[in-house]
């Protein structure tokens, strides 16, 4: 039998638990660590790809969308919103923990409506990447310069209506909180054997590197920074392996090398620039150790780790999303995996509190020289 409905509300408690500082700290925490464990933000900035998208690509000609059913069916109201899930995202919890509405997707906001918005944007793009050109031949995205170039936009055009002095705007950007979940898809779409693993991290970080540096003069100073997910254990490779159903390990020996360049990198970073905060989210080894042996009661008792809920049936294919028409699995909660390449609503609720409420997954970067 698969994880019970009746663990649901016991999850959703531990979350909520955790939006009380004081139960997470029982001694006196950093500064750092409380502002980025515990602090208030007046808002949150999203940048990144599918995992993260609430509904950017309804709005562009691609091929990738998921505003249609079977997702979003335990989403607010059981509708499609272009979330690549049965429901919230992990962008969605991040947000719920720090006190704050969720983040609307920039492209289905009227000028008005962001002329108005004080409490972050969401710029995520599905099939997008670092790389300028990745997911280009499905369609059109926002890469990650563009979803930079939008912010920079949002800036001038629309929060400079908002805030009347630049003191004002200044203090909001620094208090604010900027997520970037964005990667994979360079290695989905670039990547082969032939690549030297070093080069292709090296020149995948620069590029992050230089959003970051970016987003830091425009006046980011705190920074949630998702690594990498582990895209061999994922069901649209795992079909393929052999024995069926093992991970694809030379694959995520591969991004594990960017990961550890973008921690170091960060580190750097860190001792670099002053008041800039970094919160790295090791969501690769969070993704890596659904599948394995765990004490865990929800991971031990979410049998199904290689197969989606959404298509009913999955036959390998090169898809990696639904199709409107697809027939899905009853109880996601069943599943570690919505479809191929995206996980259930309740996988992004325990990366919540496996982040927030127990701080496996979620790390304060130290000073690299400190």
């Amino acid at each position: 039998m698969g994880l019970s409905s009746s663990l649901k509300p016991y999850f959703l408690l531990l979350f909520v638990c955790s939006l009380n500082v004081s139960t997470i700290n029982s001694t006196k925490p950093l500064k750092e660590e409380a502002v980025l464990f515990g602090g208030k933000f007046p808002a949150l900035y999203v940048i990144g790809d599918s995992l993260v998208d609430s509904g950017n690509n309804n709005h562009l000609e691609t091929k990738v969308k998921s505003n249609f059913p079977p997702y979003g069916s335990n989403f607010e109201g059981g509708k499609p919103t272009g979330r690549f899930s049965d429901g919230k995202t992990i962008a969605d919890y991040i947000a719920i923990y720090y006190g704050l509405p969720l983040v609307p997707a920039y492209l289905g906001l009227s000028e008005e409506q962001r002329n108005n918005i004080s409490t972050g944007i969401n710029y995520a793009s599905a099939s997008c990447g670092i790389f300028p050109d990745t997911g280009k031949r499905l369609g059109k995205c926002l890469s990650l310069s563009v979803q930079v170039d939008l912010f920079n936009e949002t800036i001038e055009k629309n929060l400079k209506k908002k805030f009347k002095t630049n003191s004002e705007l200044s203090k909001h950007l620094a208090e604010s909180l900027f997520m970037t979940a964005i990667g994979v898809n360079d290695y989905v779409f670039f990547y082969n054997k032939t690549i030297d693993a070093n080069e292709f991290a090296n020149k995948l970080l620069h590029e992050f590197m230089i959003q970051i540096k970016r987003l830091h003069k425009l006046g980011a100073r705190n920074f949630f920074i998702n690594n990498i997910k582990p895209l061999g254990c994922y069901p649209n490779i795992i079909a393929h392996t052999v024995p069926r159903g093992s991970c694809n390990d030379n694959l995520n020996l591969v991004i594990s090398v960017f990961n550890a360049k973008l921690r170091r990198s960060l580190s750097h970073m860190k001792h670099k620039f002053s008041k800039t905060s970094f919160l790295y989210s090791d969501y690769f080894n969070f993704m890596l150790g659904l599948r394995g042996p765990s004490s865990n009661q929800a991971t031990s008792n979410l049998l199904n780790t290689t197969s989606p809920c959404c298509p009913n049936v999955y036959d390998g294919g090169l898809t990696t999303s639904c199709t409107p028409g697809s027939t899905s699995c009853k109880v996601p909660e069943t599943h570690i995996f919505f479809d191929p390449f995206h996980p259930t609503q309740l996988v992004n609720l325990m990366y919540a509190i496996s982040c927030f409420q127990e701080r496996k997954v979620c790390h304060v970067v130290r000073d690299a020289l400190a």
